[in-house]
């Protein structure tokens, strides 16, 4: 596997990827709302190695709020290569934080992915956040530390509906904006200052 190819696998992990067991192996799932149907079009062509299913649009119908979502979505070919990532993203069957993930997320392509994922920008100032709000506060801790360490991002944690996200505030997302701004696929520009 290219180190490409695994820092867009660690990236997506970290937000709204998901890893299935298929048999004795493991796929990668990709699946995204329709706002980001360009951002699945290109981890699709960046994740080719791992013989990716084409993307397909879905449609879901709710019957609690009686409306239909829409959903663009594709799986890789399942292969013992990603078995290791199950391993280290998923315990007690749930996703969770490895403990080395400093040595895992240690590349500005990693970080933008995640953060393409599951980042957004304030609209009433120049800060920014990642959501972590399925992590566990003592996971988000060990994400501060490896952006601390790894990319010198001073962070804070803040509460979304009592769960934790990592606050990027205005002294600190200019750095982080300009750390992962050359990955940053054009229509997701608008989540940089």
């Amino acid at each position: 596997m290219t180190p490409r190819c695994r820092d867009i696998i660690i990236g997506s992990l970290l937000g709204d990827g998901c890893l299935e067991r298929n048999g004795k192996n493991v796929r990668l799932r990709i699946d995204h709302g329709p706002d980001q149907q360009s951002f699945v079009g290109w981890k699709f062509q960046q994740l080719l190695e791992l013989k990716p299913s084409v993307p397909k649009r879905i449609e879901y119908y709710d019957r609690r709020t009686g409306k239909t979502y829409v959903h663009f979505r594709f799986t890789t070919k399942t292969t013992r290569e990603l078995n290791p990532f199950l391993e280290l993203f998923y315990g007690n069957g749930r996703k969770i934080v490895p403990s080395t993930i400093k040595s895992l997320l240690n590349s500005a392509l990693g970080v933008a992915v995640w953060y393409m994922d599951d980042g957004g920008r304030r609209s009433d100032c120049c800060a920014g956040y990642l959501n972590t709000q399925s992590f566990h506060k003592d996971e988000v801790h060990l994400l501060r530390d490896c952006l601390s360490e790894n990319f010198g991002l001073a962070t804070a944690t803040h509460f979304a509906a009592g769960r934790p996200r990592i606050y990027l505030g205005a002294k600190t997302f200019p750095k982080f904006c300009g750390i992962v701004r050359s990955y940053v696929i054009p229509d997701l520009q608008y989540k940089l200052l």
